[in-house]
């Protein structure tokens, strides 16, 4: 995977004029984009490019940022004070993305200023604040058409095809005495069943697909660092048709593993009084967009998110990993099993977590 240490300068002559120019530095560390923070003389700008080979048609993003930004403009927030949002800002001559020599997409959105992100929950604040951010990201795109947005990335959320691709991918030369890669291995075969109950929701028809972020772990939540109140949340590549109980699950998923996405798989953990303080937030400001049934299935929602991505990281490790941004395979192969690890404990708490989705307000 090819990464980018600095915008070519076809695409920055495109986005600013020289005379604006001050500073470029590289912004986050996402796994999948290369990002960067354009210091001009008027604002900063976030200048992004979309990885091809992650997203097979990026226009299809630029068309979904578009409308959601075109949505989210004509639509006055009543927490204005404290939201921000992350929209799209054209280049020069009005277009919204710019093709460099290499054939790669580039597009610039704005930047939230006075802000951090943590890649991990430290206080309760943080798990209340992560919750609320997305309850209000859900309230706020809740009158937006599903049938105007596109799904960026083909089959995502769609565990079937993920168990598809991982028994597609040669396993020959695994190494089968490996206790890590034994773990990886026995969680699929055991859990994929049970990981797949939302699905089946799904396909009887008892929950339908709303716009939702798609990948709304606490990483992509801006803080303000003064009042260190939720203030955007970011990352829109995957904003699109999806279903609320994968976004919750996904929430809870990041925010009560304390421990943090990159941790030692031994030490990670679900920790319940985070993910008590996370629905809260989320129920405080969306919580009438959910039905009885659908705080049910927030439960399955969280395994099953932590199951994909587990699923995600390991067959990305036996294919070499192609899809993340790694240094080696070894990584991913790391990252797998903190989601397993993970899902371990989401599963022997079940019933906890089941208690605090449904009574919890």
């Amino acid at each position: 995977m090819t990464t980018f240490l600095s915008p070519p300068k076809e695409v920055l002559s495109r986005f600013f004029s020289p005379s604006s120019l001050v500073e470029v530095t590289s912004l986050g560390q996402g796994n999948i984009n290369d990002t960067f923070l354009v210091h001009t003389d008027d604002k900063p700008v976030v200048l992004q490019r979309i990885n091809d080979q992650v997203f097979p048609n990026p226009q299809i993003l630029i068309n979904n940022l578009q409308i959601l930004s075109s949505y989210l403009l004509s639509r006055p927030d009543p927490d204005a004070e404290q939201w921000q949002e992350a929209v799209l800002i054209p280049a020069l001559d009005g277009s919204l993305s710019i093709q460099d020599n290499r054939g790669s997409l580039w597009r610039a959105l704005s930047y939230i200023k006075d802000s951090i992100s943590v890649s991990s929950a430290q206080t309760a604040l943080q798990a209340e604040q992560t919750g609320w951010a997305l309850g209000h990201f859900h309230k706020r795109l809740v009158k937006l058409d599903v049938k105007k947005m596109q799904t960026a990335l083909p089959g995502f959320h769609n565990l079937c095809n993920y168990l598809t691709l991982y028994e597609k991918t040669d396993k020959k030369n695994l190494d089968t005495n490996s206790p890590e890669i034994q773990f990886c291995l026995t969680t699929i075969r055991k859990e994929q069943k049970n990981a797949l109950a939302l699905e089946k929701a799904i396909t009887k028809g008892i929950i339908r697909q709303k716009i939702t972020h798609g990948d709304p772990k606490i990483a992509n939540v801006l803080f303000d660092k003064q009042s260190a109140l939720a203030i955007s949340l970011i990352d829109l590549d995957t904003v699109g048709p999806g279903i609320l109980q994968h976004d919750i699950g996904d929430c809870l998923r990041s925010v009560c593993n304390i421990a943090g996405e990159e941790s030692d798989p031994g030490k990670v953990s679900f920790d319940l009084n985070f993910c008590e303080m996370t629905l809260r937030g989320y129920f405080q400001e969306a919580g009438t967009l959910l039905t009885h049934v659908d705080r049910e299935l927030i439960y399955d929602g969280v395994k099953a998110i932590a199951f994909e991505l587990g699923l995600r990281f390991f067959t990305d490790y036996l294919q070499g990993g192609i899809y993340f941004k790694c240094k080696t395979p070894e990584e991913t192969l790391q990252k797998a099993l903190v989601q397993f690890m993970l899902l371990q404990d989401i599963i022997a708490k079940k019933k906890a977590i089941n208690n605090l989705c449904i009574n919890n307000s």
